[in-house]
């Protein structure tokens, strides 16, 4: 009788990863940073040592875990590629194949005997179900992550939207930061729908996010070589596609850029990846949530049934959010050395979520953080 268990396979060319991915069938679910234009692009531009752990049935693909490695000191570590850019994490997989945890352990022991540098496999801010659709990680021992993603169930209905959190406050403030635009040189909301209109919008969100992290003490993770290259790529090649994973969107004023946001789609389901403003004469109006309000609306038109403001608890998200989702981390200790970090990690991301959830301490550490970093950077 032959076994219909899936087989590991470890895949490090670009080739043979790009073929797994356009194998699966076309109800394969995947984050959007499990995708195959952000591993190739990932490995192309900010780190070439990545792989692919795959389960296959017949050379037929049902569970993809794109890794990229680090050198940590002396530990090498695995993770999803992307690193903190990689949010909402959820494996490429087949949905109605089941992956069991037995599958999971022999694929790891795959990757152990193919690449024995690897101390541990750090999987961190991943989702527990997408589309309804359980993360075959969660059977293997996982964490909360500090991190919560907040969203919108969407209806196709605005009103209900915004009859749900403070209906009045938010129609009274955009009109008002409506009359201010027109009166500003007038406005509108603009979609990269080309290779330079996408340049400008990233540039621009660039040198905002540089100038806004370095006020506030936190590392900038656009810097490291090749990150900025990666997004460029990524973006700029979704402008040429019908059906775009990857947007672009912007708050243009008196023809100048306020607000940019990224986002990506995944079954059903649209993520802001980030957003920036513009440090002006307009700050005060929060083009931000302006554009949020602008793609909100624009989004109950659409057949998306999630709008999800991704990783981070903001008050401007939880003004319009009515979903909570949980994220989580999962460590696989492939050496001692691995279990070490494994537990540091796990103690770290403990007292990190109870600082968060405690308002007071956590306003605190952030004040500090920019006192003592914020300052010295500036």
């Amino acid at each position: 009788m032959v076994s219909t268990r899936p087989v590991p396979r470890i895949v490090v060319d670009v080739s043979e990863a790009k073929k797994l991915w356009n194998a699966f069938s076309d109800e394969f679910l995947a984050g959007a940073a499990q995708t195959v234009d952000w591993f190739l692009n990932w490995q192309s531009f900010a780190n070439s040592d990545c792989l692919v752990a795959a389960l296959c049935i017949e050379g037929r693909p049902v569970f993809l875990l794109p890794l990229e490695i680090e050198r940590k000191g002396s530990l090498r570590i695995a993770g999803y590629a992307g690193g903190p850019h990689a949010n909402c994490n959820f494996p490429a997989l087949e949905p109605t194949q089941p992956v069991k945890s037995e599958d999971l352990a022999r694929l790891f022991a795959a990757l152990r005997k193919a690449r024995p540098d690897i101390d541990v496999v750090a999987l961190a801010r991943q989702l527990g179900k997408l589309a309804g659709v359980p993360n075959p990680l969660m059977q293997l021992p996982h964490r909360a992550n500090p991190n919560v993603s907040l969203a919108i169930k969407l209806d196709g209905n605005f009103e209900n939207i915004l009859n749900r959190h403070n209906p009045k406050r938010k129609t009274k403030k955009h009109r008002h930061v409506t009359r201010r635009y027109d009166d500003g040189g007038g406005y509108r909301i603009v979609t990269a729908a080309n290779a330079t209109e996408a340049a400008a919008m990233l540039d621009n969100y660039f040198e905002w996010k540089a100038d806004r992290l370095g006020r506030a003490g936190i590392k900038n993770t656009y810097e490291p070589k090749g990150v900025k290259e990666f997004f460029h790529r990524l973006f700029v090649d979704e402008t040429r596609s019908d059906s775009p994973r990857f947007q672009l969107r912007a708050l243009e004023v008196a023809g100048k850029y306020r607000a940019v946001l990224g986002k990506s789609h995944a079954r059903g389901q649209t993520f802001i990846d980030f957003v920036g403003i513009a440090d002006d004469e307009f700050i005060n109006t929060s083009p931000g949530e302006f554009l949020f309000y602008k793609d909100i609306e624009e989004s109950c038109g659409s057949d998306l049934a999630i709008y999800s403001f991704g990783i981070g608890d903001e008050p401007y998200k939880r003004s319009w959010s009515d979903i909570e989702t949980p994220t989580y981390d999962t460590d696989i200790s492939l050496t001692a050395r691995g279990r070490m970090h494994s537990f540091y990690l796990g103690t770290r991301g403990a007292l990190v979520r109870r600082i968060k959830q405690n308002e007071k301490i956590w306003a605190l550490v952030k004040s500090a953080r920019t006192r003592l970093r914020g300052q010295h950077r500036a």
